[in-house]
Order: structure tokens, then sequence, then C-alpha cells
């Protein structure tokens, strides 16, 4: 899994949200190189609240 951090605004209020990712990638190899091909995502949301600084 990987952590991502997202921002938004809610009604004009900056909200941080924290969330941890699994991706089931789908790979192909093109030019010598490995690229995603197809990718899904499955999220799980950890916490929101609002940004402070």
């Amino acid at each position: 899994m990987r952590p991502v951090k997202m921002v938004r605004d809610e009604n004009g209020t900056e909200v941080i949200t924290d969330y941890s990712v699994r991706y089931d990638d789908e790979y192909v190899r093109q030019n010598g190189t490995w690229l995603i091909k197809e990718r899904i995502a499955h999220f799980i949301i950890i916490e929101a609240r609002p940004l402070q600084g």
C-alpha cells in the first residue's frame, strides 16, 4: 500500500485527506521500458481534517 495525501476546498476551507491506496497494475514493455498499461486503485480513507498552516 502507498500513502496518498489530497487537499481539497470544502466551503472555503482547505481539507487534507490521508489515504492508503493499493494498486493493481498491468504492465507492458515498450521500447525497452516498462509502462503501466492499466491501473485499478483501491482507496481507503484514513483521516480528513482541516489543513493548518
